[in-house]
């Protein structure tokens, strides 16, 4: 058996082939690919984008089984409906070989078993997640970054510009978080802030991470407060899950965010229930995807 496993998230996407003994026949970046397909125009850019995925794919080998999370979508909706019917023809495959679930589920299987504990992802956004042995899923956050998503990438770029644009106003230095962000962008002129921002969006906001992540190991006061923030922000969504449970469970944090800064995870440690253990995440979220997928199970 050959398996796909697909990534699909707000800044980029990932997949890897790979047979029943888990060698890699292939794996890949793509450019961004979510479930929001709210137009005409996003369905024409996912439906190329899943060409230009099968083309990929297929100078490596070819799948029989295809296993999809997909961020910005919930398994059964009609858009996973819909993305699975297109990634079936792109690959030539009948209906029932591709499976295309929410990333959180293939997430949650990197690190737990169904109802062994708690994910919180941090990414573009932020989303919790307890997936229960009957299959059915309680969730905290994930409501996007135009709502909340607070202490993932994108709400961290944004309050470390909007500290930055504030500190200018002000007529104050804006430190080592500034020169930081300067060096990404190559200018604190606000023209060039603006183009870089608003051509690039949410990716460009959130793509400013790791700048943060350098101000605070200059230690600069407005980083850390901000990456602090950000790991408090990222265990209160555990906390809430924890709560609504009404039991103690092991908790996990998943996603680059979570690995962007040692204080993001000091303070998401720090601000959970003092008897959580706390589980590290070894897999990629890609690799169970195309795993479940080489050996035919669902996810």
């Amino acid at each position: 058996m050959i398996g796909l496993g697909f990534d699909g998230g707000g800044t980029g996407a990932r997949w890897r082939l790979v047979d029943s003994a888990g060698k890699v026949l292939g794996q890949g970046d793509t450019g961004p690919f979510t479930g929001h397909i709210f137009d005409d125009a996003e369905q024409q850019a996912r439906q190329a984008a899943i060409v230009q995925l099968a083309a990929a794919v297929k100078a490596c080998g070819r799948p029989e089984k295809i296993v999809a999370g997909i961020t910005g979508l919930s398994a059964g909706s009609d858009t996973a409906a819909l993305l699975s019917s297109w990634l079936a023809a792109a690959f030539d495959l009948a209906q029932g070989s591709v499976q295309v679930v929410d990333d959180m589920r293939i997430a949650y299987r990197a690190a737990f078993t169904p109802g062994e504990g708690v994910l919180v992802y941090a990414g573009t956004g932020s989303v919790a997640m307890h997936l229960a042995e009957d299959g059915s899923a309680l969730r905290a956050g994930g409501h996007g970054y135009l709502i909340d998503d607070a202490g993932g990438g994108y709400w961290i770029g944004r309050q470390a510009l909007s500290a930055l644009v504030r500190a200018q106003d002000e007529g104050r230095d804006p430190g080592a978080l500034g020169q930081e962000i300067g060096a990404v962008i190559g200018s604190l002129d606000w023209e060039h802030i603006r183009r870089h921002v608003y051509s690039g969006g949410r990716a460009a906001v959130a793509g400013l991470v790791p700048a943060t992540a350098k101000a605070a190991l200059r230690d600069d006061s407005t980083a850390n407060a901000i990456l602090s923030s950000a790991g408090e922000e990222l265990a209160r969504l555990a906390r809430v899950l924890i709560n609504r449970l009404g039991r103690q469970q092991p908790v996990a944090l998943a996603g680059g965010v979570g690995r962007a800064s040692p204080l993001i995870f000091s303070h998401f440690r720090t601000s959970l229930p003092r008897d959580a253990a706390l589980r590290q995440v070894t897999q990629a979220p890609v690799e169970i995807a195309a795993r479940l997928a080489a050996e035919g199970a669902r996810a």
